[in-house]
Parts: structure tokens; C-alpha cells; sequence
């Protein structure tokens, strides 16, 4: 092993011990009560190797939050790329995105009520958007206008619902939540609009 190897092997550990003793820290304490001091401690190292990393604590979350989100996208494009809506009565969604949150749901509890995380929903909710419109409202008959709203009233609907269920502590498991969504496209179908397999009407078509 190089010597740049463990160099990096060195700061991984560190970075993730500080990372993980500030998400425990805030587990149990405001935010704005957390300092400097408090989260070395909690990760056993000193001031030094956390300014060599971080110039402020909301560099720890952010961070955290940036690579939370990455890993969504990639979860989204392995998962739910080839939905055809046409199918959902007799296919449902999977529920790898459930599984995800559910797996990281300390996570996404702190990332929805903590101040720490500036813009959260903001940024779960782009991303969505976005997904929605290169994979699913691109192909579809409406102007980029129109995308871009369908695109945010859905990815908006969608994190309400996991707000919901954070709210109800998960206790629906993944695939019971992904089921559930499922029902919602189906019976919401008439304000989807979203085009099916073979032709679409003139009325469906939107300027």
C-alpha cells in the first residue's frame, strides 16, 4: 500500500468518525447547542484534524447530505428507469426508494427537522423533479412549462409522503409504502395525465 493510500485511509476514518459523532450528538441536542469541541470529543480526535476536514460544523452536514442525495440518484436510475405507468395496476413501483429511507431513517429524521440541514427539502425535491423529467415528463406531450410544474407537484407529493411516514415512526415497511404510492398514481391517473402505452388524444395534449 502507498503511502497516499494511507493518507486517505487515514482521513476516510476521520471524516467518518466526525461525521458519525455528529449525527449521534444530534440525536439528542439542538443543533445550534453543538459545538466544535462536543463533536471531537464524541469522535476522539482533536481540533486540528477537524479544521484540516471542516472549517464549520454545517460542512459536516452538508456534506453528509451531498453524498446521501448521490446515492439516491443512483438508486432512482437502477431502479426506476423502466416504469411504464400503463402497468402499475398489476406492477408495482419497487421499493428501493422506501428501502433506501428506511435504511438511513435517523437520517432523514435529522435531515427533515434539524436547522443543520439548510434546504433539505429543497434539494430532495430537485432531485426528484429532475428525475421525473428526464426519465418519465420529457416524453410526454407537454411543454417544457408544464413538465417542469408536473415535475414539481409530483416530487413534492412524493416527499410529503415520506415526511408522512417519518411522522408515523415507519411503521409500514418499504414495500407496503411503495404499494401504497402505487394506489395514489393509479387512482390519480385522470390528473397525471401521464401518456400509456399506444395513442395519445388530441384533448390530452398541453401547450
Amino acid at each position: 500500500m502507498s503511502e497516499k493510500e494511507v493518507v486517505d485511509i487515514r482521513i476516510m476514518r476521520s471524516k467518518k468518525a466526525i461525521s458519525e459523532a455528529f449525527i449521534e450528538l444530534l440525536k439528542e441536542n439542538d443543533f445550534k447547542t453543538i459545538t466544535i469541541t462536543d463533536i471531537v470529543n464524541k469522535a476522539g480526535v482533536n481540533r486540528g484534524t477537524f479544521y484540516k476536514h471542516y472549517a464549520y460544523k454545517e460542512d459536516i452536514l452538508k456534506e453528509i447530505q451531498d453524498q446521501f442525495l448521490d446515492y439516491l440518484v443512483v438508486v432512482l436510475q437502477d431502479n426506476y428507469q423502466q416504469i411504464d405507468y400503463s402497468q402499475l395496476q398489476t406492477v408495482p413501483l419497487s421499493d428501493a426508494l422506501f428501502a433506501v429511507i428506511y435504511e438511513h431513517r435517523w437520517f432523514f429524521h435529522l435531515a427533515i427537522h434539524s436547522v443543520g440541514f439548510l434546504n433539505f427539502q429543497m434539494h430532495f425535491s430537485a432531485l426528484l423533479k429532475d428525475f421525473l423529467i428526464n426519465n418519465f415528463l420529457s416524453t410526454t406531450p407537454y411543454s417544457p412549462k408544464y413538465q417542469n410544474l408536473l415535475g414539481a407537484y409530483v416530487a413534492n407529493g412524493i416527499y410529503g409522503y415520506l415526511v408522512e411516514w417519518d411522522a408515523k415512526a415507519y411503521v409500514s415497511m418499504p414495500a407496503e409504502m411503495a404499494q401504497q404510492l402505487t394506489d395514489i398514481f393509479v387512482l390519480d391517473r385522470n390528473i397525471f395525465k401521464l401518456p400509456v402505452s399506444g395513442h395519445i388524444p388530441k384533448d390530452e395534449l398541453v401547450d
